[in-house]
C-alpha cells in the first residue's frame, strides 16, 4: 500500500495531484488544512493524506512527472513538495473547475435577502385584516417578508370568497405550498441521503426501510458510506438486522456500482456522511457518490432545529447541481413550525417526509401540505 501526503493552496489543488500521482481509485484517508510552516508565505494551505493498493501510473515517482503523459490536454500543474521547510513553491496555474450553478438558485437568493437578521424592514405594516393575519404568522415563527404576503393573500381570498380568516390563512398556505414528493415505489429506486451532522438521516434511512419493506412489500437494501463514526456504521447495521434487509459498507465511492451489481433490490437506501457544508472535500464526495450510484431520488435531510436563514444556506449549499427534495426532521423538537415554513416557502422545492420522534418505523409522515398548515395552527403531524 502506498500512503502519501499532498498539499495545495485549495483542495481541489491537493486532490487534484493526489488523482494524478496514485489515480482514481485512491482512498483519502484525512484532510485539514496544511500545516506546514511554510505555509505562512500563502497565509493558507490544504492537505490530504492519500492510500492506495495499486503502483503508481506509468512508474512515475512523482505527481511532476506524471502529469505530462496523463493530463496532457490540461494546464500543467506546479508539484509541491512535503519536505519540511523547502523553498516557497511557485504560484500554482492550476484552476480549479466552476460549479455547476443549479438553475433554481437565482429565486433562492434573491429570497435570502429577506431572511433572519439580515431581513429588510418592512416599511408600514399590513392595516385591517391583513395586520392581524400578519400578527399571527409572525408569533408562529414565520419570517415577516413571508408573513406580509401570506396576510394580504389571506386577505385578499376572504374578501374575495366570504369566508372566516382562519380559512382563508389555509387557503393562502394551501396553494403556495406544492404537493409532496415522496419515493416512487413503482419502479426501482435508489435513494440518496445527505445533510448536515445530526440532521437525522440513519434514523430517518431505517424508518422508510421498515415501510417500503414490511408495508409495502419491496426488496431493500441499505448502503452506507460514512465511515467517518463507526457508531453511524453500527447503527445502520442494527436497523438492518431489526428489520431483515442486506447492509453493505462502501468504503470509498467507486465501491458503490459492484455493490450494486451484485446486490439487487427494488429500492436501495444510501447513508452518507455527516459534515458542514464548508468542508469541500465531502461536497465533492456527496456529487461523486450521486453519480456513480445514478441515484434518481436525492434527499436534502435538514433538522427543524435549525433557524430558516441557516436551513437555506444549507439547503443551497448541498443541493447545487442536485435536483433534491427535502426532507424536514425533529418537528417535534420546535415550539413553532415558521422556519420550516418559511425554508419551504423559500426554496420553492419539492417537499419529501417530515418525522416528529425517534420511533421506527413511526414518526414520519408524507409532507402534504395541509399537515404543514396543521402544524402551523398548533395541531400534530
Amino acid at each position: 500500500m502506498i500512503v502519501k501526503r499532498f498539499s495545495g493552496r485549495t483542495a481541489e489543488e491537493a486532490l487534484a495531484m493526489a488523482k494524478w500521482e496514485l489515480g482514481e481509485d485512491a482512498i483519502i484517508l484525512s484532510s485539514g488544512k496544511a500545516r506546514e510552516q511554510w505555509w505562512k508565505f500563502w497565509q493558507n494551505g490544504f492537505q490530504v493524506l492519500v492510500a492506495t493498493d495499486y503502483p503508481r501510473r506509468n512508474g512515475a515517482t512523482s505527481a511532476h512527472e506524471a502529469a505530462p503523459t496523463m493530463l496532457a490536454d490540461r494546464e500543467p500543474v506546479v508539484q509541491v513538495s512535503t519536505r519540511p521547510n523547502p523553498e516557497p513553491p511557485a504560484p500554482s496555474l492550476y484552476t480549479p473547475p466552476e460549479p455547476v450553478r443549479d438553475q433554481r438558485l437565482d429565486h433562492v437568493i434573491e429570497m435570502l435577502e429577506g431572511l433572519g437578521q439580515r431581513l429588510e424592514r418592512i416599511e408600514g405594516q399590513p392595516e385591517g385584516g391583513a395586520a392581524e393575519a400578519f400578527e399571527w404568522f409572525q408569533s408562529r415563527g414565520v419570517a415577516d417578508v413571508w408573513a406580509r404576503r401570506l396576510a394580504e393573500s389571506a386577505v385578499q381570498y376572504q374578501a374575495e370568497n366570504a369566508v372566516d380568516i382562519e380559512e382563508a390563512v389555509s387557503k393562502s398556505l394551501l396553494e403556495r405550498l406544492g404537493p409532496p414528493a415522496p419515493i416512487a415505489l413503482a419502479e426501482p429506486a435508489t435513494v440518496l441521503f445527505v445533510g448536515p451532522t445530526g440532521s437525522g438521516k440513519t434514523t430517518t434511512i431505517a424508518k422508510l426501510a421498515a415501510y417500503c419493506h414490511l408495508e409495502r412489500q419491496k426488496s431493500v437494501l441499505l448502503i452506507s458510506t460514512d465511515t467517518f463514526r463507526v457508531a453511524a456504521v453500527e447503527q445502520l447495521k442494527t436497523y438492518s438486522e431489526i428489520i431483515g434487509v442486506p447492509f453493505q459498507v462502501a468504503l470509498r465511492p467507486q465501491d458503490i456500482p459492484h455493490i450494486l451489481k451484485e446486490r439487487k433490490a427494488d429500492v436501495v437506501l444510501i447513508d452518507t456522511a455527516g459534515h458542514s457544508f464548508n468542508h469541500a472535500l465531502y461536497m465533492s464526495e456527496i456529487r461523486t457518490v450521486a453519480e456513480l450510484s445514478r441515484a434518481n431520488d436525492i434527499q436534502l435531510v435538514l433538522p427543524a432545529t435549525m433557524d430558516a436563514e441557516l436551513m437555506c444556506e444549507t439547503a443551497l449549499r448541498f443541493g447545487e447541481g442536485l435536483d433534491a427534495k427535502v426532507c424536514f426532521t425533529k418537528m417535534d423538537e420546535v415550539r413553532h413550525p415558521g422556519a420550516v415554513l418559511t425554508t419551504a416557502l423559500t426554496l420553492g422545492w419539492p417537499l419529501s417526509y417530515i418525522t416528529d420522534g425517534q420511533n421506527v418505523p413511526d414518526d414520519i409522515q408524507v409532507a402534504f401540505p395541509e399537515t404543514l398548515v396543521n402544524l402551523l395552527k398548533g395541531g400534530g403531524v
